[in-house]
């Protein structure tokens, strides 16, 4: 007779299980006896567990509606930062103002893309764009880190000696 109980119990957690994957109400209607306190109190968590989830993907939907308002409104300044450096480019520098325009530039396209990493994180966790990995060399990053800490060690008098590395094949 106990069996019985414990397998219509079961069931009955079972069912409060599938109601609540498939996002259906919890029935409701229990009777006062320790196994349907404990129904209750499952029904009361999962209730609750639904909310949460509820709550999580709203606030999902905020913050992804936050990052792209934030990389809408920087693109524009962005954009007229980057074109007035070009313009300044155009004209006779001193070679010090040349250095501090390139090192403007270099800060600008860091922050473009930065912004573009947002959007592109924006759209990853919407879905909206899927990841297709692939190899690809680390040279061109290096050459940038290089480009861009060489400045700063020769104004300190660190001289870096540059020589070609081999790499095993897929490093």
């Amino acid at each position: 007779m106990q069996a019985f109980g414990t397998n219509k119990t079961i069931e009955r957690l079972n069912a409060m299980l599938d109601n609540a994957e498939a996002g259906n109400p919890i029935e409701q209607g229990f009777d006062e006896s320790k196994l349907s306190a404990l129904e209750t109190r499952f029904a009361q968590y999962l209730a609750a567990n639904r909310a949460t989830k509820t709550q999580l993907a709203e606030e999902k939907l905020k913050i992804s509606g936050l990052i792209a308002d934030i990389s809408h409104q920087t693109k524009t300044p962005l954009a007229n930062i980057l074109l007035y450096t070009q313009l300044l480019s155009e004209r006779a520098l001193p070679a010090q103002d040349k250095a501090c325009l390139c090192a403007l530039e270099q800060q600008a396209e860091k922050l473009n893309f930065l912004v573009s990493a947002l959007v592109k994180a924006s759209r990853l966790e919407t879905g909206l764009v899927t990841v297709t990995p692939k190899p690809n060399a680390v040279a061109g990053l290096l050459g940038q880190v290089f480009a861009q800490a060489q400045p700063l060690a020769a104004e300190k008098g660190v001289d870096f000696c540059g020589r070609a590395l081999r790499y095993p094949r897929g490093f």
